[in-house]
């Protein structure tokens, strides 16, 4: 057993040494101081543990507090990010039913071949509203359908 890194053999030859140094009258006294100073110093130790171990309390109160809010802004981005790709989603879906209604009629437009153009397509007019593009019969290809699952 050892008490403050001091073992029961060296704890002995220190009683010991006391002994013979101060003498069996003044002995007891001196026992007594040490014993009182012993207890003082296991209250402060004991003291200063409790402080740390609320210390640490509090902090650990914060960082779970902290630990919470993070989570929570996580959690408000992960929903705007998925309301942004659901709204991206849509207006994907809305292009590409226009596009498939421009090839649609842009192919019901169309002369059926022959021609002084040599066999292509004149391109259409614009309508009013949309841009002026050339598009040539099958060079628009639908695009691969995308999931609705959301991921």
């Amino acid at each position: 057993m050892e008490l403050l890194g001091v073992g029961a053999g060296e704890a002995l030859v220190v009683f010991v040494i006391t002994l013979i140094v101060v003498g069996p009258q003044r002995f007891p006294e001196i026992a007594r101081q040490a014993g009182r100073y012993y207890r003082m110093a296991r209250r402060y130790a004991a003291h200063v543990t409790a402080d740390v171990r609320g210390a640490m309390g509090e902090l650990e109160a914060e960082v779970e507090a902290q630990k919470e809010a993070i989570e929570a802004v996580g959690a408000e981005i992960g929903e705007g990010i998925a309301g942004a790709v659901e709204e991206t989603r849509g207006e994907l879906r809305a292009l590409e039913r226009s596009t498939r209604d421009a090839v649609g009629a842009s192919d019901g437009d169309a002369p059926d071949g022959g021609g002084a153009s040599g066999g292509s397509a004149a391109p259409s007019a614009p309508r009013a509203g949309e841009p002026a593009v050339s598009v040539s019969p099958g060079a628009l290809r639908a695009p691969r359908e995308l999931p609705a699952d959301g991921g």
